[in-house]
């Protein structure tokens, strides 16, 4: 059964992850960089940070919650009310860029943005099954739920537009897709489990929200501080920018994918050893992992500067000649965002949500001014250095707590 888990875990979020990495490439491929532009905003930037609304931070709770403090009609509950808050603020906010700029946002962008909008809302919403079967020790469930709808929407989506060339139509199917793929695997293998009660106690709902509140706000800023210069770049710039930007955006992915395949594994022996006051043996591991973080950013930056331009450029379908110093900086603050994931787990596992929600406030305000500032002045190379000093702001930031919380706890062991 553990061996099942973790296969299909890990080809559920490689299929995942994969798919969000190159939707946005082979819209460029199939019509154009600037319908490609408009997608890759509305599906990996905003639509991403609806995610965060709909998902509200609630897996960590959820799947660990064995002693059973709620039921799974609770929870499913809570996230139809985080569902309709992400759909409402995503309107919220297309009706305000429509209003301020018009000329930028066309009907077809708003329809595009929306209709991503719901299409993430609905990922979010997949997730309560999904945490349900990670809750009952049926983790290959939920890799497997994944990569079907997955697999089924993406499919959907590109097909239509092979066919139609039609970006909102095609948009529309992806959203009916992902609604049929909830049904038929996540709704239909959880038919099969006894073990999930649909019991709902009254006001148990807002309960759970409760409790997840502060990890959601901070999971939200984290999602709008890494996004923040794609924002910069939307505002500012147009539609084939945007599809630039997303292209050298691109490597972040991979090496944040490939960086937590090495640090999931050790946060349980992290867990154990800071319970265990062993410090030294803590820190070991700390810097170990960030040795290895290290290495993989090296050979990142290496390979993103030797044929990183050509390859993302063919992939993307777009010139990234004149943005190789944008490129490098991404990839530098990709690892940055790595170490900076860390020191997050290492500041969760000392149970300091608190230091992570009034960390990341500053630098979300420091972020948004970078961001508008550097891309007002330098354009896409501008946004990818504003993204960095964010990244090295942030990293700083959970590093020194992280060590003010150890020497305060080596002090504490010593008296």
């Amino acid at each position: 059964m553990e061996r099942k888990n973790v296969a299909w875990n890990m080809i559920g979020s490689l299929i995942y992850a994969g798919s969000s990495m190159l939707l946005t490439a082979l819209v460029n491929h199939i019509v154009g960089t600037n319908q490609g532009g408009i997608f890759g905003f509305a599906f990996s930037t905003f639509g991403q940070q609806m995610f965060l609304v709909a998902y509200f931070g609630l897996r960590p709770i959820q799947s660990t919650d064995v002693s059973g403090n709620y039921t799974f009609g609770e929870y499913r509950r809570a996230r139809y009310l985080t569902c309709v808050a992400a759909i409402i603020m995503g309107i919220g906010y297309i009706a305000w860029k429509r209003a301020v700029s018009a000329p930028d946002y066309t009907l077809e962008k708003c329809l595009v943005v929306f209709l991503m909008v719901l299409y993430k809302v609905l990922d979010g919403f997949a997730d309560v099954y999904e945490s349900e079967f990670q809750r009952n020790g049926r983790l290959y469930l939920t890799g497997q739920a994944m990569a079907f709808r997955t697999i089924l929407s993406v499919f959907c989506f590109l097909t239509s537009l092979v066919i139609t060339k039609n970006l909102v139509f095609s948009s529309a199917v992806a959203v009916v897709s992902q609604g049929a793929g909830i049904l038929i695997f996540d709704k239909g293998m959880s038919r099969n489990m006894p073990t999930i009660s649909a019991q709902k106690r009254k006001g148990k709902e807002w309960d759970i929200l409760k409790d997840g509140g502060l990890l959601f706000l901070s999971v939200f800023l984290d999602g709008l501080i890494f996004a923040m210069a794609k924002y910069a770049v939307d505002a500012q710039m147009t539609s084939t920018d945007n599809a630039i930007f997303v292209a050298i955006f691109m490597p972040t992915s991979v090496i944040n994918l490939a960086a937590n395949f090495v640090i999931r594994p050790f946060l349980t022996k992290m867990s154990y050893l800071w319970e265990d006051k062993n410090l030294s043996g803590l820190v070991k591991e700390i810097k170990k992992l960030s040795g290895v973080i290290l290495i993989l950013t090296i050979i990142a930056l290496a390979g993103a500067g030797a044929i990183g331009v050509p390859v993302l450029g063919a992939i993307y379908n777009v010139d990234l000649k004149p943005y190789l110093s944008g490129l490098l900086a991404i990839v530098f603050g990709g690892g940055l965002f790595a170490v900076m994931n860390l020191f997050y787990y290492v500041l969760v596992i000392m149970k300091q949500q608190k230091r992570i929600f009034f960390g990341y406030i500053p630098v979300c305000i420091l972020s948004y001014f970078l961001s508008f500032s550097l891309v007002k002045v330098g354009g896409i190379n501008g946004g990818a250095f504003s993204y960095l000093f964010a990244m090295l702001l942030l990293t700083l930031c959970f590093m020194g707590q992280a060590a003010y919380v150890l020497i305060k706890e080596k002090k504490g062991l010593i008296k």
